[in-house]
């Protein structure tokens, strides 16, 4: 079955209350950090976080597109982040980060852009909790699907079975009902949808689908 973390980037945030009621069913809230330096584009970062935790919500897991992500770790975890996503590209220090992750009590998941290619991951694939692939380049919502990224999805799924290796498969960026059964059966195992879930008419259904899906 496959796991679905809608991001808030698309949410309409003049109703955030009524567009998190809408995904009560997700397995996941996926927030999109973005500092304006490491990608184009400033979101939101610890206070949303923090209002977000005075009521019920969803387990969160938090996408770090920002310089020295390391600096960073401890405090979205203290503020319930069950997963984190750190970026290979631009962090010299990716094992410790990785290390930091799951010594907090968090699951540990490294991201690669699009023309990153899965052969830089070889020295952490073995600790690592999930790997993410970005089908779109970081930074807006609502980005086309570059088919091309989705590749790599195929080649971890291979070297998952051929060293047996845990780490799940996440995919984010362009995301859809179109697309998902695709790119499950390729070997992803976690969908993080935008567009494809808030703006949608009808984004419980979309919900369930995705959660039906099966390799």
């Amino acid at each position: 079955m496959a796991i679905i973390a809608p991001s808030l980037l698309a949410a309409d945030f003049r109703f955030l209350s009524e567009e998190l009621e809408k995904i009560k069913k997700a397995d996941y809230l996926h927030f999109d950090v973005i500092d304006g330096l490491f990608a184009p584009n400033i979101t939101f970062g610890i206070p949303v976080i923090e209002s977000l935790n005075k009521g019920e919500h969803l387990p969160y897991d938090v996408h770090l597109m920002i310089e020295n992500p390391q600096n960073f770790i401890d405090r979205f975890i203290d503020l319930g982040a069950e997963i984190i996503h750190v970026h290979y590209e631009g962090n010299n220090h990716i094992n410790s980060s990785i290390n930091r992750i799951k010594e907090k009590g968090a699951k540990a998941s490294v991201v690669i852009n699009p023309g990153t290619p899965v052969s830089f991951l070889e020295e952490v694939l073995s600790i690592v909790d999930m790997v993410l692939v970005m089908t779109v380049n970081p930074g807006y919502t609502g980005q086309k699907f570059i088919g091309q990224s989705a590749e790599k999805i195929s080649k971890l799924h291979f070297l998952r079975e051929e060293n047996g290796y845990n780490f799940k498969i996440a995919v984010d960026g362009g995301v859809n009902k179109n697309n998902a059964d695709t790119l499950v059966k390729m070997g992803a195992d976690f969908l993080i949808m935008g567009a494809a879930v808030f703006r949608s008419e009808d984004p419980e259904s979309v919900i369930s689908y995705i959660k039906g899906l099966k390799r």
